[in-house]
């Protein structure tokens, strides 16, 4: 799908076959039922949103543009009602027919989306009244053995689509543009095309039967049935190898001089090409999405301003509006698309002169093909939402209620952070962490002696550290070998639960954390400090989770479940908690300064050093502890 700009909603223009222009004269009788946009006398136009936006870093989001109904002098008269459009009725075994049916009004519904960021314009092509083509991929033009599928061409050569040999989809491992280069030229696209993964043109039959699998064309075939492949595969029906073809030079010269914005979900495609199916019962298919009737909505004319203006409809053409999937949702529009997409090429290839990106690739590769998709990094998100959905539901009834709190942290939650942060870290995969899986050159060697240890890390010697410091330090490497492997790090960390839990419920909690501090000697008036800023904290996390379990509560039954709360649409609630967080997120001064020794009294400098030095003692009592250091392996059973 082609980009035209980055803005609120997603546009579509569904080409309308008229008979006899718009008026309806001698159409069937039969009417294909649409929602409307607008109400009569006003006209959908795009206009420059100037409403509130998350923050400064979203103003390249594109969300600049938003629809509305406005009046309208200069629009003409919105025809849409009684026009010919073209249809796809599709049976139960993916076949279609096309028709024209006659549009009929019924109400009007423009969708809420939420953050959908992005418009596209997409024309219907559609046969004529005696069209001779069904539009099902069992029509499709095809070359020998290859064909496309599973994309509804209408009378035209079809252009892109799932890759089928012989009627069996060809799997997407090693699947590259190269490879769809010798489709498309085999097909009668002499530009070639560029290739799509994950059956982007619909799901694929490869479970119950075995397709092409591991193509690798070196360019210079004339048939993909020449390409180096497998004849047998392991793939799933999700799995499906596509192409896009161009269909001239110029569609060519077009995409490669820039004149096309990418997606998340594919690559380009001309506009005016692109073709959409609408069904008889009036829902509409857009690659994978389908939407259903008052999901979306249509109108007849259309006005632009800013970048939208002077973008005018072709006569016979129809706009249709409708949310689209990802992009309309909190979490997933600005949680993901926003990281996803500050990635150059929106794909993460491990790369050890760019921190992070190998980490990433050993988290979300699901394929172990070395990088991360859009979709694997999705579906790594999603996991990790779920387990914080899993630990916060205490009763595990599937729901989040206004019971919910994190005042109160289960032990295990800290043992899954841990795990989480050495498969993150732990780059060679071998339960230790260690310098070697720092990023090459992160430390320099000073003696060359071809290692690099701790002391050339920190700059001094382990045991020359503070006797507080070295004790930590010993807990934690018990065999002292300068690396910490994931059994230590968790008998540690279980260690400092077990101090802290003081009745032992497998849980912590505020006043249990000052109490440990009480144990470790920590003077009372310190150990308000701590008490007031940790209140302030937990009260304010308190709230802004009770907030967010609120706003995602979509069917009004006091509950959220974790569908509720990936699909969490509207943003107001992402206002809110930025104004909470932004007025009431720095605590006192007067307490933080307290804590660290600095009260802007005279001879401030020798009370910081006697501070620092109580803190100090503190931690050695609460490592040397006995409930420390002799913390049962089986605590809390968290293994």
């Amino acid at each position: 799908m082609v980009t035209m700009d980055k803005g609120w909603l997603c546009l579509a223009a569904v080409t309308c076959l008229l008979a006899g222009g718009c008026g309806g004269a001698g159409l069937p009788v039969e009417q294909v039922a649409v929602s409307m946009c607008c109400p009569e006398g006003r006209v959908l136009k795009m206009v420059q949103n100037r409403g509130k936006k998350l923050g400064g870093w979203r103003k390249e989001r594109g969300d600049e543009y938003i629809p509305k109904c406005v009046r309208s002098r200069r629009a003409p008269k919105d025809t849409l009602d009684g026009s010919a459009i073209s249809v796809i009725d599709v049976d139960i075994e993916g076949s279609g027919s096309e028709k024209l049916m006659v549009v009929k009004k019924t109400d009007v519904t423009m969708p809420s989306c939420a953050l959908g960021r992005k418009f596209q314009m997409i024309s219907l092509k559609g046969s004529e009244s005696d069209s001779e083509g069904s539009g099902s991929e069992a029509e499709e033009e095809a070359s020998g053995r290859v064909r496309l599928g599973d994309y509804s061409c209408g009378r035209g050569k079809c252009h892109k689509g799932n890759v089928y040999v012989d009627d069996k989809p060809v799997c997407d491992d090693d699947w590259d543009d190269t490879d769809a280069g010798v489709v498309c030229r085999e097909l009668g696209f002499l530009a070639g095309g560029y290739s799509t993964k994950e059956s982007y043109f619909g799901k694929v039959e490869l479970e119950r039967q075995s397709g092409f699998d591991q193509v690798r064309c070196s360019g210079r075939e004339s048939s993909i049935v020449d390409c180096r492949h497998e004849a047998f595969d392991d793939c799933g029906n999700s799995e499906g190898a596509g192409v896009v073809c161009y269909k001239d030079d110029e569609d060519y010269n077009e995409v490669r001089s820039g004149g096309y914005d990418y997606d998340y979900g594919g690559g380009p495609s001309k506009s005016a090409d692109d073709a959409v199916s609408l069904t008889s019962s009036g829902q509409m298919t857009i690659n994978n999405s389908t939407y259903k009737a008052g999901e979306f909505c249509m109108a007849g004319v259309f006005e632009g301003e800013g970048k939208w203006e002077g973008v005018e409809m072709k006569e016979g053409e129809a706009i249709a509006l409708m949310c689209e999937p990802c992009k309309s949702e909190v979490l997933c529009s600005v949680l993901l698309l926003d990281l996803f997409g500050s990635i150059p090429g929106k794909e993460i290839v491990g790369n050890e002169r760019e921190f992070g990106t190998n980490n990433a690739v050993i988290l979300a590769d699901k394929n172990d093909d070395g990088k991360v998709t859009f979709e694997e990094f999705k579906a790594m998100l999603d996991d990790y939402v779920k387990k914080v959905f899993d630990l916060l539901d205490k009763d595990g009834d599937g729901s989040l209620d206004e019971e919910v709190s994190i005042k109160s942290l289960s032990a295990k939650l800290f043992i899954q952070i841990l795990d989480e942060v050495f498969s993150f870290f732990d780059v060679n995969q071998d339960d230790i962490m260690c310098v070697e899986d720092a990023p090459p050159r992160a430390f320099r060697d000073r003696n060359e002696d071809g290692k690099i240890s701790l002391r050339e890390v920190f700059g001094v010697s382990m045991i020359n550290l503070p006797a507080p410091l070295y004790r930590l330090y010993a807990t934690l490497d018990r065999d002292k070998n300068e690396k910490i492997s994931i059994e230590e790090a968790t008998n540690f960390l279980k260690g400092a639960l077990a101090m802290i839990d003081q009745n032992k419920d497998c849980s912590i909690d505020l006043d249990e954390f000052v109490a440990s501090l009480e144990e470790s000697n920590l003077p009372k008036e310190y150990q308000l400090a701590v008490k007031l800023l940790g209140d302030h904290y937990f009260e304010l996390a308190d709230f802004i989770l009770k907030d967010f379990v609120d706003a995602a509560d979509a069917d009004g039954d006091k509950k959220a479940t974790l569908a509720e709360i990936i699909g969490l649409k509207d943003p107001a609630v992402l206002f809110e908690i930025l104004t909470v967080a932004e007025s009431m997120g720095m605590p006192s001064m007067g307490t933080v300064g307290f804590l660290m020794g600095n009260t802007g009294r005279y001879n401030e400098r020798s009370r910081e050093s006697a501070v620092v030095e109580m803190w100090l003692n503190v931690l050695y009592d609460f490592v040397d502890n006995s409930k420390f250091q002799s913390a049962p392996a089986d605590y809390c059973a968290l293994d």
